[in-house]
């Protein structure tokens, strides 16, 4: 739980600060476990935004979220294997896994949504003006009170803003192709962990009531 918590309040801190939004008052005694919580909470709803690549915005931005969530969706089907269950914690394949579908779907499919529509805001970086060179600029952020404007305040890799692997597509249409199928999986997962708990659900009442339902 631990490992989770440090994960989500990593993943929450960096997109709080991605998506430019205002800093928590850090006043008072209980400020530090304030921010862990809000930084964590900012993890679990928007965890695909603290990657780095988000701030190239726009498209890029909206197909980093699309290609991390179909990774995950990867890896999920792949974890639900009895021999990588086993490989990874013995005996854990015998265990009840029903709510665990139906947290985690539901979770993957929220975060997809909010994700994705989270990096739509994300404006792309705007170039420099030609015609401004100027080696310094005064900034009151920084330690001397100057900066280089030539230079980006955040790295990120300059690729991603030509990235070329969709351009047939528009931005809407890839929006549309990567909600659905995550949503149709999410959903499904949703389903199948309901259907289990219904059916075990129905061999109790069987058993109580000494015949089938």
């Amino acid at each position: 739980l631990l490992s989770i918590l440090v994960i989500a309040a990593n993943l929450g801190s960096r997109a709080w600060k991605f998506m430019k939004w205002k800093p928590v008052d850090n006043g008072g005694l209980i400020a530090p476990l304030v921010s862990i919580f809000v930084a964590a909470t900012t993890g679990f709803i928007f965890p695909y935004m603290g990657f780095g690549k988000i701030q190239a915005g726009g498209k890029a931005a909206v197909q980093l979220v699309i290609y991390n969530s179909i990774i995950v969706a990867f890896m999920f089907v792949i974890s639900d294997f009895d021999a990588v269950q086993n490989f990874l914690v013995v005996g854990s394949e015998t265990c009840n896994q029903d709510m665990t579908n139906i947290v985690l779907g539901s979770w993957f499919t929220f975060t997809v949504i909010t994700c994705i529509f989270a990096a739509l805001k994300i404006e792309p970086p705007a170039p420099h003006p030609d015609d401004d060179d100027r080696i310094l600029v005064e900034d009151q952020t920084s330690p001397v009170g100057f900066k280089v404007p030539n230079f980006p305040d955040y790295p990120f890799d300059q690729k991603l803003l030509n990235d070329e692997r969709a351009e047939c597509c528009s931005l809407r249409t890839e929006i549309i192709i990567g909600v659905i199928p995550c949503v149709l999986f999410g959903f499904g997962v949703v389903v199948t962990g309901i259907m289990e708990v219904v059916s075990h659900a129905d061999k109790i009442v069987a058993e109580h009531m000494g015949g089938d339902v």
